[in-house]
């Protein structure tokens, strides 16, 4: 009976035309390859080589052992990456919270394409404002904006820079005319955001002055961009999200003392998971490659 051994190295003799180079191929002596070569044609009562002193030459019937020798080669390789990939296939479940905004501009897409990649990865999104204890296994994976959080035990990552500008409704800005320095924003009402890790717009929209007039104040993004598509007033908002928002035209290019830092954050013991570290690292680079050309195009438009 055949096994896949022989097959190996009648092929590597059936390729190099000689024992010596099979042997080097298979890391075998010489002999050894002679020796196995005999006793497979003994073994079939079949001559598969011509032998003469330049090498070895495929008989007829060798020429066909080579055509059936390949295919079982192929199928072999065929079955070993098969077993290899499923050991390297990624599974199991993995849950991860954003905010709404970032879960819609982000984490659904990225999750649509890294699932795409390894169907075998069950996400869960806890869309949710609030800043949920990592720490304690309410999540595996949290992207935060604004400050970092200050738990030693949380592996964090930096992972975009979000820039900001102010935005109105465009019949708004129509209606009150485009300002023309941060002064004209007094005539504009203007929509505050009380949520978390973000004082540097409050401190900033504090800095124009008294005169300027807050007539709604909200916690998340989300409701601060559907104020504003409401058209009661102007507010800041990440420029990669104003930009693509049906309905708003952004007042200034983006302000430097405006950037809103996001982060990644997860357990030590949960990047130690192989599905886990991949879904971190996918979502990390999907997030930095949007924002990359996000900009890019606002900087085109800024520059038309």
């Amino acid at each position: 009976m055949l096994d896949w051994n022989d097959l190996r190295f009648f092929l590597a003799v059936a390729r190099s035309g000689s024992t010596l180079a099979a042997s080097r191929t298979l890391k075998v002596a010489q002999a050894t390859v002679s020796r196995r070569i005999t006793a497979l044609e003994e073994a079939l009562g079949a001559t598969l080589f011509i032998r003469s002193p330049s090498g070895y030459t495929l008989s007829s019937r060798g020429q066909t052992m080579l055509v059936g020798a390949e295919q079982v080669e192929r199928g072999i390789n065929a079955l070993i990456n098969s077993v290899e990939a499923e050991g390297r296939r990624l599974s199991g479940a993995v849950r991860l919270t954003t905010v709404e905004s970032a879960a819609n501009v982000w984490l659904m897409p990225a999750l649509a394409a890294f699932r795409a990649q390894h169907p075998a990865v069950v996400a869960e999104g806890i869309v949710d404002d609030r800043a949920l204890d990592i720490a304690r296994g309410e999540a595996d994976i949290a992207i935060r904006f604004g400050n970092p959080p200050q738990d030693e035990s949380l592996v964090i990552r930096r992972i975009v820079e979000l820039h900001e500008s102010v935005y109105a409704r465009e019949d708004l800005a129509e209606q009150l005319g485009l300002p023309n320095s941060y002064e004209g924003l007094k005539r504009y009402p203007m929509i505050g955001f009380s949520g978390t890790g973000i004082g540097h717009i409050a401190q900033w929209t504090n800095n124009l002055g008294p005169d300027i007039d807050i007539v709604h104040s909200a916690n998340t993004l989300s409701a601060v961009i559907a104020a504003v598509r409401a058209g009661m007033g102007a507010a800041v908002m990440p420029c990669l999200i104003g930009d693509t928002t049906p309905g708003l035209v952004r007042l200034f290019p983006p302000i430097p003392e405006l950037s809103t830092p996001g982060w990644i954050v997860t357990t030590a013991s949960a990047r130690q998971q192989p599905h886990v570290r991949a879904l971190l690292d996918f979502i990390a680079e999907f997030i930095r490659n949007s924002v990359a050309k996000a900009e890019q195009r606002y900087r085109v438009a800024d520059a038309a």
